[in-house]
Protein backbone atom coordinates (compact mmCIF):
# COMPACT_ATOMS: atom_id res chain seq x y z
CA UNK A 1 0.00 0.00 0.00
CA UNK A 2 1.31 3.58 -0.53
CA UNK A 3 2.48 5.28 1.71
CA UNK A 4 1.82 9.07 2.04
CA UNK A 5 4.94 11.85 1.13
CA UNK A 6 5.66 13.88 4.01
CA UNK A 7 8.52 16.69 4.58
CA UNK A 8 10.79 16.26 7.86
CA UNK A 9 7.95 14.10 9.03
CA UNK A 10 5.23 16.16 8.05
CA UNK A 11 2.08 14.90 5.49
CA UNK A 12 1.91 16.54 1.76
CA UNK A 13 -1.74 16.82 0.57
CA UNK A 14 -2.74 17.99 -2.65
CA UNK A 15 -5.55 20.82 -3.15
CA UNK A 16 -8.53 19.71 -5.25
CA UNK A 17 -11.73 21.62 -6.91
CA UNK A 18 -13.71 18.86 -7.75
CA UNK A 19 -17.40 19.49 -5.93
CA UNK A 20 -20.03 22.39 -6.67
CA UNK A 21 -19.09 23.93 -3.09
CA UNK A 22 -15.06 23.87 -3.36
CA UNK A 23 -13.03 26.46 -4.95
CA UNK A 24 -11.88 30.32 -4.40
CA UNK A 25 -14.38 32.81 -2.44
CA UNK A 26 -12.63 35.89 -2.58
CA UNK A 27 -9.01 37.52 -2.41
CA UNK A 28 -7.81 39.04 1.08
CA UNK A 29 -5.39 41.83 1.35
CA UNK A 30 -2.74 40.37 4.16
CA UNK A 31 0.63 41.21 6.02
CA UNK A 32 2.07 37.37 5.36
CA UNK A 33 0.83 35.80 2.20
CA UNK A 34 0.31 31.92 2.56
CA UNK A 35 2.77 30.93 -0.03
CA UNK A 36 5.17 31.91 2.73
CA UNK A 37 7.60 34.26 0.94
CA UNK A 38 8.29 37.82 1.04
CA UNK A 39 7.07 39.81 -1.80
CA UNK A 40 7.61 43.83 -2.85
CA UNK A 41 5.93 46.64 -3.18
CA UNK A 42 8.53 49.07 -4.51
CA UNK A 43 11.89 47.41 -5.84
CA UNK A 44 15.13 48.47 -4.11
CA UNK A 45 18.39 46.58 -3.42
CA UNK A 46 17.56 44.74 -0.41
CA UNK A 47 14.16 43.38 -2.00
CA UNK A 48 15.96 42.37 -5.03
CA UNK A 49 17.19 39.17 -3.16
CA UNK A 50 13.83 38.08 -2.21
CA UNK A 51 11.02 36.07 -3.99
CA UNK A 52 8.72 38.97 -5.19
CA UNK A 53 4.80 38.09 -5.38
CA UNK A 54 3.44 41.53 -5.07
CA UNK A 55 4.20 44.59 -6.82
CA UNK A 56 3.02 48.22 -7.65
CA UNK A 57 2.68 48.19 -11.22
CA UNK A 58 1.58 52.38 -11.84
CA UNK A 59 2.11 54.54 -8.84
CA UNK A 60 0.24 56.90 -10.60
CA UNK A 61 -3.31 54.75 -11.58
CA UNK A 62 -3.05 52.94 -8.59
CA UNK A 63 -2.34 49.81 -9.87
CA UNK A 64 -1.01 46.72 -7.74
CA UNK A 65 -0.06 42.95 -9.61
CA UNK A 66 0.09 40.05 -7.73
CA UNK A 67 0.06 36.38 -6.92
CA UNK A 68 -3.21 35.08 -5.44
CA UNK A 69 -1.83 31.49 -5.34
CA UNK A 70 1.78 30.04 -6.21
CA UNK A 71 1.52 26.37 -8.19
CA UNK A 72 3.44 23.84 -7.05
CA UNK A 73 5.32 25.75 -3.39
CA UNK A 74 4.31 23.50 -0.13
CA UNK A 75 1.83 25.45 2.27
CA UNK A 76 2.18 24.94 5.56
CA UNK A 77 -0.85 24.39 7.61
CA UNK A 78 -2.22 23.62 11.59
CA UNK A 79 -5.87 23.30 12.08
CA UNK A 80 -7.60 23.85 15.19
CA UNK A 81 -6.64 20.55 16.61
CA UNK A 82 -2.99 21.11 16.21
CA UNK A 83 -2.66 18.83 13.14
CA UNK A 84 0.14 20.17 10.84
CA UNK A 85 0.40 19.58 7.11
CA UNK A 86 1.66 20.67 3.62
CA UNK A 87 -1.02 21.82 0.93
CA UNK A 88 0.42 21.62 -2.56
CA UNK A 89 -1.78 23.88 -5.17
CA UNK A 90 -1.08 22.25 -9.10
CA UNK A 91 -1.19 23.62 -12.20
CA UNK A 92 -4.75 21.93 -13.21
CA UNK A 93 -6.08 22.79 -10.04
CA UNK A 94 -4.85 26.27 -10.04
CA UNK A 95 -6.90 26.57 -13.51
CA UNK A 96 -10.20 24.91 -12.18
CA UNK A 97 -10.45 27.31 -9.46
CA UNK A 98 -9.63 30.31 -11.50
CA UNK A 99 -12.19 29.15 -14.52
CA UNK A 100 -14.72 28.71 -11.70
CA UNK A 101 -14.26 32.46 -9.53
CA UNK A 102 -14.83 34.19 -12.79
CA UNK A 103 -18.02 32.30 -13.77
CA UNK A 104 -19.31 32.89 -10.03
CA UNK A 105 -18.85 36.25 -10.89
CA UNK A 106 -16.11 36.94 -7.81
CA UNK A 107 -13.71 39.09 -9.08
CA UNK A 108 -13.85 42.35 -6.78
CA UNK A 109 -14.60 40.21 -3.79
CA UNK A 110 -11.55 41.73 -1.90
CA UNK A 111 -11.58 41.52 2.19
CA UNK A 112 -8.54 42.62 4.38
CA UNK A 113 -6.95 39.93 6.42
CA UNK A 114 -9.26 37.02 6.48
CA UNK A 115 -11.51 39.24 8.52
CA UNK A 116 -15.40 38.61 8.90
CA UNK A 117 -16.93 41.69 7.89
CA UNK A 118 -13.56 43.12 6.45
CA UNK A 119 -14.88 43.31 2.75
CA UNK A 120 -13.56 46.71 0.88
CA UNK A 121 -15.01 48.70 -1.95
CA UNK A 122 -12.66 50.74 -4.06
CA UNK A 123 -10.54 47.52 -5.19
CA UNK A 124 -11.44 46.05 -8.96
CA UNK A 125 -9.77 43.23 -10.92
CA UNK A 126 -8.64 44.63 -14.14
CA UNK A 127 -6.30 41.68 -15.55
CA UNK A 128 -6.11 38.56 -14.31
CA UNK A 129 -3.91 34.88 -15.68
CA UNK A 130 -2.22 32.10 -15.33
CA UNK A 131 2.12 32.33 -15.67
CA UNK A 132 2.90 30.30 -18.86
CA UNK A 133 6.32 31.25 -19.96
CA UNK A 134 6.16 29.13 -23.24
CA UNK A 135 3.55 31.65 -24.35
CA UNK A 136 5.20 34.78 -23.11
CA UNK A 137 2.96 35.08 -20.33
CA UNK A 138 5.66 35.67 -17.71
CA UNK A 139 5.14 39.09 -15.65
CA UNK A 140 8.78 41.11 -15.28
CA UNK A 141 10.04 40.52 -11.13
CA UNK A 142 8.39 37.29 -10.87
CA UNK A 143 10.82 34.73 -12.68
CA UNK A 144 11.04 33.00 -9.19
CA UNK A 145 7.17 31.83 -9.15
CA UNK A 146 6.27 28.48 -11.58
CA UNK A 147 3.95 28.21 -14.26
CA UNK A 148 0.78 27.68 -13.84
CA UNK A 149 1.00 30.51 -11.10
CA UNK A 150 -2.32 32.68 -11.22
CA UNK A 151 -1.81 36.29 -10.80
CA UNK A 152 -4.38 39.39 -10.46
CA UNK A 153 -3.98 42.92 -10.97
CA UNK A 154 -6.50 45.04 -9.26
CA UNK A 155 -7.01 49.12 -9.70
CA UNK A 156 -6.55 50.63 -6.16
CA UNK A 157 -9.28 53.71 -5.74
CA UNK A 158 -9.92 53.26 -2.23
CA UNK A 159 -7.55 55.78 -1.29
CA UNK A 160 -6.47 54.49 2.50
CA UNK A 161 -6.15 50.50 0.83
CA UNK A 162 -3.49 52.49 -0.93
CA UNK A 163 -1.54 54.08 1.73
CA UNK A 164 -1.64 50.88 3.45
CA UNK A 165 -0.11 49.01 0.11
CA UNK A 166 2.76 51.62 0.05
CA UNK A 167 3.13 51.54 3.69
CA UNK A 168 3.94 47.80 3.77
CA UNK A 169 0.90 47.17 6.03
CA UNK A 170 -0.38 44.79 3.47
CA UNK A 171 2.99 42.85 1.70
CA UNK A 172 0.04 40.41 -0.76
CA UNK A 173 -2.66 38.57 -1.91
CA UNK A 174 -3.93 35.68 -0.03
CA UNK A 175 -6.71 33.33 -1.23
CA UNK A 176 -9.93 32.25 1.10
CA UNK A 177 -11.42 29.23 -0.09
CA UNK A 178 -12.86 25.66 0.13
CA UNK A 179 -11.09 23.04 -1.45
CA UNK A 180 -10.91 19.30 -0.73
CA UNK A 181 -7.30 17.25 -0.09
CA UNK A 182 -5.87 14.36 -1.32
CA UNK A 183 -3.02 12.43 0.49
CA UNK A 184 0.39 13.03 -2.00
CA UNK A 185 1.83 9.96 -3.24
CA UNK A 186 4.31 10.77 -5.70
CA UNK A 187 7.43 10.70 -3.67
CA UNK A 188 9.32 12.03 -6.95
CA UNK A 189 7.04 15.17 -7.65
CA UNK A 190 7.35 16.30 -4.42
CA UNK A 191 11.25 15.76 -4.20
CA UNK A 192 11.20 17.90 -8.03
CA UNK A 193 9.01 20.48 -6.37
CA UNK A 194 11.63 20.53 -3.39
CA UNK A 195 14.28 20.89 -5.88
CA UNK A 196 13.53 23.95 -7.56
CA UNK A 197 12.68 25.87 -4.69
CA UNK A 198 16.96 25.40 -4.66
CA UNK A 199 17.13 25.93 -0.68
CA UNK A 200 14.62 28.37 -0.18
CA UNK A 201 12.64 25.96 1.48
CA UNK A 202 14.94 25.03 3.99
CA UNK A 203 14.57 28.39 5.59
CA UNK A 204 10.68 28.55 5.29
CA UNK A 205 10.84 25.02 6.96
CA UNK A 206 13.22 25.82 10.14
CA UNK A 207 10.91 29.06 10.33
CA UNK A 208 7.82 26.67 10.30
CA UNK A 209 9.60 24.11 13.22
CA UNK A 210 10.20 27.23 15.47
CA UNK A 211 6.61 28.11 15.01
CA UNK A 212 5.88 24.42 16.23
CA UNK A 213 8.26 24.86 19.33
CA UNK A 214 6.98 27.66 20.53
CA UNK A 215 3.41 26.83 19.97
CA UNK A 216 4.08 23.16 22.23
CA UNK A 217 6.35 25.61 25.03
CA UNK A 218 3.02 28.15 25.10
CA UNK A 219 0.66 24.88 25.62
CA UNK A 220 3.08 23.11 27.96
CA UNK A 221 2.73 26.61 30.25
CA UNK A 222 -0.60 26.19 29.83
CA UNK A 223 -1.33 22.67 31.21
CA UNK A 224 0.89 23.20 33.91
CA UNK A 225 -1.08 26.04 35.83
CA UNK A 226 -4.56 24.54 34.68
CA UNK A 227 -4.34 20.82 34.58
CA UNK A 228 -6.34 18.97 36.51
CA UNK A 229 -6.01 14.32 36.97
CA UNK A 230 -7.00 11.63 38.18
CA UNK A 231 -6.17 7.91 38.21
CA UNK A 232 -8.65 5.60 37.63
CA UNK A 233 -8.60 1.27 36.44
CA UNK A 234 -8.45 2.59 32.53
CA UNK A 235 -5.58 5.09 33.38
CA UNK A 236 -5.22 8.84 34.32
CA UNK A 237 -7.72 10.62 33.60
CA UNK A 238 -7.58 14.52 32.98
CA UNK A 239 -9.35 17.81 32.43
CA UNK A 240 -8.80 21.39 31.45
CA UNK A 241 -9.30 23.72 34.77
CA UNK A 242 -8.43 24.39 38.08
CA UNK A 243 -11.87 23.14 39.54
CA UNK A 244 -13.15 19.76 40.67
CA UNK A 245 -14.00 17.56 37.48
CA UNK A 246 -17.48 18.09 36.75
CA UNK A 247 -20.26 17.01 34.05
CA UNK A 248 -19.99 18.47 30.97
CA UNK A 249 -15.94 18.74 31.11
CA UNK A 250 -14.46 17.12 28.44
CA UNK A 251 -11.37 14.72 29.35
CA UNK A 252 -8.57 12.99 28.23
CA UNK A 253 -6.01 9.71 28.88
CA UNK A 254 -2.35 10.50 29.25
CA UNK A 255 0.32 8.07 27.33
CA UNK A 256 3.72 7.53 29.30
CA UNK A 257 4.75 10.59 27.11
CA UNK A 258 2.54 13.10 28.57
CA UNK A 259 0.34 12.91 24.80
CA UNK A 260 -3.36 13.27 25.52
CA UNK A 261 -6.43 12.09 23.10
CA UNK A 262 -9.79 12.06 24.15
CA UNK A 263 -11.34 9.31 26.65
CA UNK A 264 -12.82 6.75 24.96
CA UNK A 265 -16.69 6.16 26.13
CA UNK A 266 -17.18 3.99 29.33
CA UNK A 267 -16.88 3.54 33.28
CA UNK A 268 -13.53 5.31 34.68
CA UNK A 269 -13.51 3.46 38.57
CA UNK A 270 -11.36 6.14 40.79
CA UNK A 271 -9.29 4.40 43.62
CA UNK A 272 -11.66 5.73 46.57
CA UNK A 273 -14.51 3.99 44.65
CA UNK A 274 -16.05 6.71 42.36
CA UNK A 275 -17.38 6.01 38.85
CA UNK A 276 -16.77 8.08 36.05
CA UNK A 277 -19.05 8.01 33.14
CA UNK A 278 -18.00 9.19 30.20
CA UNK A 279 -19.91 9.84 26.63
CA UNK A 280 -18.63 11.52 23.58
CA UNK A 281 -15.52 12.13 25.00
CA UNK A 282 -17.26 14.52 28.13
CA UNK A 283 -18.47 13.61 32.05
CA UNK A 284 -21.77 12.23 31.56
CA UNK A 285 -22.32 11.35 35.41
CA UNK A 286 -20.03 11.06 38.33
CA UNK A 287 -21.32 8.51 40.77
CA UNK A 288 -20.59 7.66 44.58
CA UNK A 289 -22.12 4.55 46.04
CA UNK A 290 -20.40 5.72 49.23
CA UNK A 291 -22.00 8.57 49.53
CA UNK A 292 -24.67 9.41 51.86
CA UNK A 293 -27.81 9.08 50.78
CA UNK A 294 -30.43 11.71 51.78
CA UNK A 295 -33.50 11.00 53.65
CA UNK A 296 -36.85 11.61 51.48
CA UNK A 297 -38.37 14.74 52.09
CA UNK A 298 -41.31 15.31 53.67
CA UNK A 299 -44.34 14.96 52.27
CA UNK A 300 -45.21 18.88 52.16
CA UNK A 301 -41.94 19.67 50.61
CA UNK A 302 -41.98 16.78 48.25
CA UNK A 303 -45.38 19.21 46.91
CA UNK A 304 -43.13 21.79 46.23
CA UNK A 305 -40.31 20.10 44.54
CA UNK A 306 -39.84 19.64 40.56
CA UNK A 307 -40.80 16.86 38.70
CA UNK A 308 -38.30 14.00 38.78
CA UNK A 309 -36.47 14.19 35.30
CA UNK A 310 -35.54 11.39 33.23
CA UNK A 311 -32.80 11.12 30.23
CA UNK A 312 -32.38 9.01 26.96
CA UNK A 313 -28.81 9.15 25.83
CA UNK A 314 -28.92 9.94 21.94
CA UNK A 315 -25.88 11.41 19.54
CA UNK A 316 -26.55 14.42 20.45
CA UNK A 317 -26.04 14.07 24.44
CA UNK A 318 -28.29 13.31 26.98
CA UNK A 319 -32.22 14.24 26.24
CA UNK A 320 -34.09 15.21 29.57
CA UNK A 321 -37.87 15.31 29.88
CA UNK A 322 -39.95 15.66 33.60
CA UNK A 323 -41.50 13.29 34.62
CA UNK A 324 -41.70 9.92 37.10
CA UNK A 325 -43.10 6.72 35.02
CA UNK A 326 -44.09 7.97 31.60
CA UNK A 327 -42.17 7.02 28.94
CA UNK A 328 -41.27 9.93 26.34
CA UNK A 329 -44.11 10.92 24.12
CA UNK A 330 -44.84 13.32 21.31
CA UNK A 331 -45.28 16.59 22.85
CA UNK A 332 -43.09 16.37 25.76
CA UNK A 333 -40.79 19.26 26.28
CA UNK A 334 -37.47 18.05 25.81
CA UNK A 335 -34.04 19.52 27.73
CA UNK A 336 -30.03 19.81 27.00
CA UNK A 337 -28.36 20.01 30.29
CA UNK A 338 -24.67 22.21 29.10
CA UNK A 339 -21.14 22.24 30.56
CA UNK A 340 -22.19 24.68 32.91
CA UNK A 341 -25.30 22.52 34.81
CA UNK A 342 -27.81 25.07 33.00
CA UNK A 343 -30.85 23.25 31.49
CA UNK A 344 -31.83 24.51 28.23
CA UNK A 345 -34.43 23.67 26.00
CA UNK A 346 -33.39 20.77 23.37
CA UNK A 347 -32.69 22.64 19.85
CA UNK A 348 -34.48 21.57 17.00
CA UNK A 349 -33.75 18.30 14.78
CA UNK A 350 -33.18 14.71 15.10
CA UNK A 351 -31.66 12.67 18.04
CA UNK A 352 -30.55 9.51 17.41
CA UNK A 353 -30.94 7.07 20.71
CA UNK A 354 -28.62 4.15 21.08
CA UNK A 355 -31.12 1.53 20.01
CA UNK A 356 -32.37 3.49 16.62
CA UNK A 357 -35.00 5.37 17.49
CA UNK A 358 -34.99 8.78 16.09
CA UNK A 359 -36.78 11.63 17.97
CA UNK A 360 -37.93 14.80 16.13
CA UNK A 361 -37.92 17.75 18.46
CA UNK A 362 -39.48 20.96 16.86
CA UNK A 363 -39.74 23.98 18.80
CA UNK A 364 -38.45 22.48 22.54
CA UNK A 365 -40.44 19.54 22.05
CA UNK A 366 -41.18 16.20 20.74
CA UNK A 367 -42.66 16.40 16.95
CA UNK A 368 -42.12 12.26 16.82
CA UNK A 369 -40.77 9.04 17.65
CA UNK A 370 -39.70 6.76 14.93
CA UNK A 371 -38.23 3.32 15.14
CA UNK A 372 -37.18 2.06 11.68
CA UNK A 373 -37.20 -1.51 13.35
CA UNK A 374 -39.83 -1.81 14.04
CA UNK A 375 -42.82 -3.22 11.43
CA UNK A 376 -44.04 0.04 9.29
CA UNK A 377 -47.84 -0.04 8.75
CA UNK A 378 -49.39 1.18 5.28
CA UNK A 379 -50.17 4.65 5.33
CA UNK A 380 -53.62 5.59 4.44
CA UNK A 381 -54.44 7.95 1.37
CA UNK A 382 -55.04 10.69 3.60
CA UNK A 383 -51.70 10.63 6.08
CA UNK A 384 -49.18 9.82 2.32
CA UNK A 385 -50.61 13.14 1.11
CA UNK A 386 -50.68 15.29 4.17
CA UNK A 387 -46.90 14.21 4.40
CA UNK A 388 -46.56 15.22 1.22
CA UNK A 389 -47.88 18.74 1.92
CA UNK A 390 -46.09 18.89 4.58
CA UNK A 391 -42.74 17.95 2.66
CA UNK A 392 -43.57 20.31 -0.03
CA UNK A 393 -44.07 23.07 2.19
CA UNK A 394 -40.76 22.64 4.06
CA UNK A 395 -38.80 22.25 0.83
CA UNK A 396 -40.14 24.89 -1.42
CA UNK A 397 -38.92 28.56 -2.05
CA UNK A 398 -41.18 31.42 -1.38
CA UNK A 399 -41.78 31.86 -5.40
CA UNK A 400 -43.11 28.24 -6.06
CA UNK A 401 -45.26 28.65 -2.70
CA UNK A 402 -47.20 31.41 -4.21
CA UNK A 403 -47.74 29.22 -7.33
CA UNK A 404 -49.08 26.55 -5.06
CA UNK A 405 -51.38 28.71 -3.31
CA UNK A 406 -52.95 30.17 -6.67
CA UNK A 407 -53.67 26.64 -7.27
CA UNK A 408 -55.46 25.51 -4.25
CA UNK A 409 -57.40 29.05 -4.62
CA UNK A 410 -58.72 27.18 -7.52
CA UNK A 411 -60.37 24.41 -5.64
CA UNK A 412 -57.69 21.61 -6.68
CA UNK A 413 -56.11 19.05 -4.13
CA UNK A 414 -54.39 21.02 -1.83
CA UNK A 415 -51.98 17.50 -1.03
CA UNK A 416 -51.16 18.20 -4.82
CA UNK A 417 -47.40 18.71 -5.99
CA UNK A 418 -45.38 21.01 -8.38
CA UNK A 419 -43.94 18.58 -10.61
CA UNK A 420 -42.79 21.87 -13.04
CA UNK A 421 -43.43 25.28 -13.34
CA UNK A 422 -41.62 28.31 -14.08
CA UNK A 423 -42.98 32.10 -14.45
CA UNK A 424 -45.49 31.46 -16.78
CA UNK A 425 -46.28 28.62 -16.20
CA UNK A 426 -46.93 25.20 -13.83
CA UNK A 427 -47.53 21.83 -13.76
CA UNK A 428 -49.81 20.14 -11.07
CA UNK A 429 -49.54 17.03 -9.89
CA UNK A 430 -51.96 15.14 -7.85
CA UNK A 431 -52.94 11.71 -6.63
CA UNK A 432 -56.69 9.60 -7.02
CA UNK A 433 -57.70 7.59 -3.79
CA UNK A 434 -55.01 4.72 -5.43
CA UNK A 435 -51.86 6.97 -5.23
CA UNK A 436 -52.19 7.35 -9.58
CA UNK A 437 -50.71 10.49 -10.54
CA UNK A 438 -52.52 13.37 -12.62
CA UNK A 439 -51.09 16.11 -14.03
CA UNK A 440 -52.96 19.61 -14.86
CA UNK A 441 -51.12 22.53 -16.56
CA UNK A 442 -51.94 25.77 -15.84
CA UNK A 443 -51.23 29.58 -17.62
CA UNK A 444 -49.20 31.82 -14.49
CA UNK A 445 -49.28 35.56 -14.25
CA UNK A 446 -48.59 37.85 -11.39
CA UNK A 447 -50.59 40.66 -10.25
CA UNK A 448 -48.82 43.92 -8.65
CA UNK A 449 -48.32 43.01 -5.28
CA UNK A 450 -46.39 39.89 -6.31
CA UNK A 451 -48.99 37.40 -6.10
CA UNK A 452 -49.59 34.62 -8.58
CA UNK A 453 -52.59 33.84 -10.33
CA UNK A 454 -53.55 30.88 -12.07
CA UNK A 455 -55.76 30.43 -15.31
CA UNK A 456 -56.34 28.17 -18.21
CA UNK A 457 -56.13 24.03 -16.49
CA UNK A 458 -55.33 21.59 -19.05
CA UNK A 459 -55.08 18.21 -17.95
CA UNK A 460 -51.95 16.25 -19.37
CA UNK A 461 -49.76 13.55 -19.52
CA UNK A 462 -45.53 13.12 -19.01
CA UNK A 463 -43.48 12.31 -21.60
CA UNK A 464 -40.55 11.00 -21.88
CA UNK A 465 -38.39 10.86 -24.93
CA UNK A 466 -35.15 10.00 -25.86
CA UNK A 467 -33.22 12.58 -28.19
CA UNK A 468 -33.11 9.46 -30.70
CA UNK A 469 -36.88 9.12 -30.18
CA UNK A 470 -37.60 12.72 -30.94
CA UNK A 471 -36.02 13.61 -34.04
CA UNK A 472 -37.98 10.40 -35.20
CA UNK A 473 -40.83 11.87 -34.01
CA UNK A 474 -40.44 15.08 -35.83
CA UNK A 475 -39.10 13.35 -38.87
CA UNK A 476 -42.80 10.72 -38.83
CA UNK A 477 -44.60 14.17 -38.46
CA UNK A 478 -43.19 16.39 -41.34
CA UNK A 479 -43.58 13.14 -43.60
CA UNK A 480 -47.17 12.53 -42.49
CA UNK A 481 -47.91 16.62 -42.68
CA UNK A 482 -46.19 16.62 -46.14
CA UNK A 483 -48.54 13.47 -47.35
CA UNK A 484 -51.83 15.47 -45.59
CA UNK A 485 -51.28 18.08 -47.67
CA UNK A 486 -51.12 16.24 -51.28
CA UNK A 487 -54.00 14.49 -50.30
CA UNK A 488 -55.98 17.91 -49.13
CA UNK A 489 -54.93 19.35 -52.48
CA UNK A 490 -55.98 15.94 -54.49
CA UNK A 491 -59.28 16.19 -52.69
CA UNK A 492 -59.85 19.40 -53.73
CA UNK A 493 -59.27 18.81 -57.64
CA UNK A 494 -62.13 15.41 -57.47
CA UNK A 495 -64.41 17.49 -55.97
CA UNK A 496 -64.30 20.24 -59.39
CA UNK A 497 -64.14 16.74 -61.78
CA UNK A 498 -67.30 14.68 -62.63
CA UNK A 499 -67.17 11.23 -62.11
CA UNK A 500 -68.39 10.10 -65.45
CA UNK A 501 -70.41 11.77 -68.87
CA UNK A 502 -73.83 13.25 -67.87
CA UNK A 503 -76.50 10.36 -68.79
CA UNK A 504 -77.99 12.21 -71.66
CA UNK A 505 -73.62 12.52 -73.40
CA UNK A 506 -73.89 8.75 -72.91
CA UNK A 507 -77.34 7.66 -74.56
CA UNK A 508 -77.50 10.17 -76.46
CA UNK A 509 -74.43 10.50 -78.43
CA UNK A 510 -74.60 11.83 -81.78
CA UNK A 511 -78.63 11.95 -82.13
CA UNK A 512 -78.78 8.09 -81.55
CA UNK A 513 -80.38 6.11 -78.65
CA UNK A 514 -77.70 3.01 -77.58
CA UNK A 515 -79.23 0.12 -75.70
CA UNK A 516 -77.70 -0.85 -72.80
CA UNK A 517 -79.52 -3.76 -71.61
CA UNK A 518 -80.21 -2.25 -68.71
CA UNK A 519 -84.41 -2.05 -68.86
CA UNK A 520 -84.32 1.76 -66.52
CA UNK A 521 -81.38 3.81 -68.24
CA UNK A 522 -82.48 2.42 -71.64
CA UNK A 523 -86.22 3.89 -71.06
CA UNK A 524 -84.48 7.07 -69.79
CA UNK A 525 -82.41 7.16 -72.94
CA UNK A 526 -85.62 6.81 -75.23
CA UNK A 527 -87.14 9.80 -73.39
CA UNK A 528 -83.92 12.32 -73.41
CA UNK A 529 -83.84 11.10 -76.81
CA UNK A 530 -87.58 12.07 -77.47
CA UNK A 531 -86.66 16.02 -76.51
Amino acid sequence: MAKIVTIDGIPVYQALVDAEDTGMLRVSLVDDPAVQSDFLAFKNQEQEKRVQTYAVQDEEKHLVLGVVMRADFPIFRRDADGFEYYILYNAATIRTMAEKYLAESRQNMVNTMHEDDSDVEGVQMVEYFIKDTKKGISPEGFEAIADGSLFAEYHVTNEEVWASIKDGTYKGFSLEGIFDLTPEYDAENVQRIVDQLEGKFKTILKHNNMAKLKGLLARLAKAIVSLGNITTDKGILSWDGEEDLKAGDAVFIEDAEGNRTPAADGDYVTEDGKTIIVVDGKVSEIADPKAEVAPEPAAEEAAEEAPASKFVQTDKGKLEWDGEDEDLKEGDAVYITDEGGNRNPAPDGDYTTEDGKVISVVDGKVASITDPKAEVSEEGHAQKMARIAQAFSESYDEKRKKIYEAIHALGYDPYGWLADCGDDFAIYETYDENCYSHYTRFAISWDTEGNAVASNPVEVVPAFVTPEERDTADAEFQRVKTENETLRSELETLKHTPAGKPAHEEFNAGGEVKRTGNKGLDILSRIMGAK
